[in-house]
């Protein structure tokens, strides 16, 4: 179990938390699953389509999700369209053009691109999550909803950098960032990061002081596209290298006789 919990009482709050502009909000249940999961949008191939679908996730949590298959592009549009309604009570409009949003997101500034941003707002608008999480002292607790509500945008012509979006998030979102319950992400780190070390950085950000997972446990939770825990096993030491060289983390290994994965997090530092 992470030791940041997943889910508490439900809050009051119509708003969500306040973060540093270089941060990013993560609740800890969708982190401590595979709804996000790793494949590479250049070359992961067609996306699956699921349908009331169990999704791997953590011992405590039940996620049943029906839409596209989503992957990090997707979140990454996802935690930007948060940040950006921290300003506001939930359920109120959120404005960004085209261009801010993919500056935000790292992606070049063209047709392609706006195509793509498109393609994610129309997948995560299209997505039914339920969640079922066990709490503390038996407590359970649940959510069902949209990632994101309703969308629209106006453009003088076809991808107009300048083309301006309104989108809503469901109100009831906001139960998910209960104090305790969610994570908070550097988000430049995140960016610079390729597939499978993003998931482990979101992951491990819920984990103040993370616990040994076995190779096939995160191969599961990562929904890998690879069939073999071997070529799965090469990719991710590559990956946690990759946290401890950008500081996250401060050590990493995959133990040969044991298949554990021990990592610690680097607390001591500005991050």
């Amino acid at each position: 179990m992470p030791s940041t919990p997943v889910f508490a009482v439900a809050s009051l709050a119509d708003s969500l938390p306040l973060w540093q502009q270089g941060q990013r909000g993560l609740p800890n249940a969708l982190a401590l699953s595979a709804l996000f999961n790793i494949a590479n949008l250049r070359s992961g191939g067609d996306r699956q389509y699921f349908t009331s679908a169990t999704i791997a996730s953590s011992k405590c949590i039940v996620l049943v999700y029906t839409g596209q298959e989503l992957r990090q592009d997707d979140e990454d549009v996802f935690l930007q369209v948060l940040h950006l309604a921290k300003e506001q009570k939930m359920g109120e409009n959120i404005f960004f053009t085209t261009h801010s949003m993919l500056v935000a997101l790292g992606w070049t500034i063209n047709s392609e691109s706006y195509k793509r941003l498109t393609i994610c707002m129309d997948r995560l608008k299209a997505t039914s999550v339920r969640l079922t999480v066990e709490g503390q002292g038996g407590r359970t607790m649940g959510f069902a909803g949209s990632l994101v509500g309703e969308f629209e945008w106006q453009e003088k012509e076809s991808n107009d950098p300048l083309r301006e979006w309104s989108v809503s998030l469901e109100k009831n979102i906001v139960k998910l960032f209960a104090p305790d319950t969610y994570s908070l992400i550097h988000w430049q780190t995140r960016l610079d990061l390729p597939p499978l070390a993003k998931w482990l950085h979101s992951y491990y950000s819920t984990h103040r002081d993370p616990f040994p997972h076995k190779v096939e446990t995160l191969h599961k939770l990562t929904a890998s596209n690879n069939k073999g825990l071997r070529q799965f096993r090469q990719k991710l030491k590559a990956a946690l290298e990759q946290l401890v060289e950008c500081g996250f983390l401060a050590s990493a290994r995959v133990d040969a006789k044991s298949d554990l994965v021990h990592v610690a997090r680097k607390h001591q530092i500005e991050y």
